[in-house]
């Protein structure tokens, strides 16, 4: 426990511009593997029989489970080794995929695919928070988080408009280019600093875990993380399924609603100017803040006053952009280097489970109508922000306590 007390270990050595813009563009394209099938999943049902649970469900759970393992051992083994690695495994596992003929091949290509990819996400975020000035290390991960994010909308966009055309196949090996060449680059980078002698194994960063938990700055870190993609997902889901009724006559499709909320995707740039002025902690609760309004206006303004909901929508999106790099940010400043891989996995793992969850929240309320469903998920950001802001101000209060002393 008292390691999280500690200052962080940081490395003034900054990457050069070219490798952090390439290192952002490989998480574009590692997060965009999740989405790439979404739009084209009939297609993939016809010719090789494999929906939703074969190219979403299996990539997603051996993706979050290898977050866990892969963060850890970044911790022990260095960042730049663990990066160079998976991401070459991945572009071998990528290119065999794109030659899978069949609904098996196809199945145990994406669980490798997802397990490798979990390799590069979290120890990305930990390799650029360690690394240059803190507003380099600002910047760097609002560039990561704006790819994140917006993995969402281009990667159904990119495996849409090349699967439909040249198969998915075309879609996967572009891909492969991108990680052999993030990989090589990092490969010429100076090797991470050896990890202590006195970890003779990666148990200590597995046991560290439970100190993790139970620290109360990483729990309000933890918490509005589970929640975030949860109502992020939910709320597109659940208006997917009721765009027949509730959308149809404004001739507005579920991708074009999600295009229309793009521009928010890039709030991460903002936050970047913000972080130093304001604190990672105040622009959670801002960004939360910012989500519930978006999502309570959403259900005030119903499906009726069309370009009010999009404004609404994009006002939401807005504050999921706000709020994660400030999360990222939060959990990377309060842990010291020895755990900081574990704790930056741990927060794209409970991140993960949320938005896994997202589609079974949609599916539980799908009976319910749309200004009730809205008001459910503003209700849930809603506590998440309260706790985020309490949060705040008992840090307040023992800093103004310990100053009496």
């Amino acid at each position: 426990m008292a390691a999280l007390k500690h200052q962080p270990v940081l490395n003034n050595e900054s990457p050069s511009l070219a490798l952090r813009a390439l290192v952002v563009l490989c998480a574009l394209a590692v997060v965009s593997l999740l989405y790439l099938p979404l739009p084209v999943l009939h297609v993939l049902e016809n010719k090789y029989g494999v929906g939703a649970t074969g190219m979403i469900s299996t990539f997603g759970f051996t993706y979050a489970a290898g977050f866990l393992v892969f963060g850890p051992l970044s911790d022990r083994l260095g960042r730049r080794k663990v990066m160079v690695s998976g991401l070459l495994a991945l572009a071998v596992v990528t290119a065999l995929l794109a030659l899978a003929e069949t609904q098996s091949q196809l199945v145990i290509g994406r669980i490798l695919q997802g397990l490798v990819a979990a390799s590069f996400p979290p120890v990305a975020i930990a390799y650029l928070a360690e690394r240059g000035t803190a507003r380099q290390r600002a910047w760097s991960i609002a560039w990561m988080s704006s790819a994140f994010l917006s993995a969402g909308l281009l990667g159904q966009i990119y495996g849409g408009l090349v699967t439909l055309r040249w198969g998915i196949g075309a879609a996967f090996l572009p891909l492969c280019a991108v990680y052999a060449l993030t990989a090589w680059q990092l490969w010429r980078t100076p090797k991470d600093t050896p990890a202590p002698l006195d970890l003779p194994s990666l148990l200590p960063n597995y046991l560290s875990l439970g100190h993790l938990l139970v620290d109360s700055n990483l729990r309000r870190v933890y918490v509005p993380a589970f929640f975030l993609l949860l109502c992020f997902v939910a709320f597109y889901m659940g208006l997917d399924l009721r765009f027949a009724a509730e959308f149809a006559h404004h001739d507005i499709s579920p991708l074009m609603l999600r295009a229309l909320a793009a521009p928010a995707f890039l709030m991460p740039l903002a936050v970047a100017a913000m972080i130093p002025r304001l604190g990672a902690e105040r622009v959670i609760s801002a960004g939360l803040i910012c989500a519930t309004a978006g999502l309570a206006l959403s259900a005030l303004i119903g499906s009726e006053h069309i370009a009010v909901f999009v404004a609404a929508n994009l006002l939401f999106v807005a504050g999921i952009g706000i709020s994660v790099p400030g999360l990222i940010i939060r959990v990377t400043s309060v842990t010291h280097a020895s755990v900081r891989g574990m704790a930056v996995a741990l927060y794209t793992f409970v991140l993960w489970i949320g938005a896994s969850l997202g589609p079974w929240l949609a599916q539980q309320t799908a009976d319910m109508r749309l200004e009730s469903m809205l008001f459910l998920l503003s209700s849930l950001l809603g506590a998440c922000a309260l706790y985020a802001i309490a949060g705040l101000r008992s840090n307040r209060e023992a800093i103004n306590h310990s100053s009496h002393l």
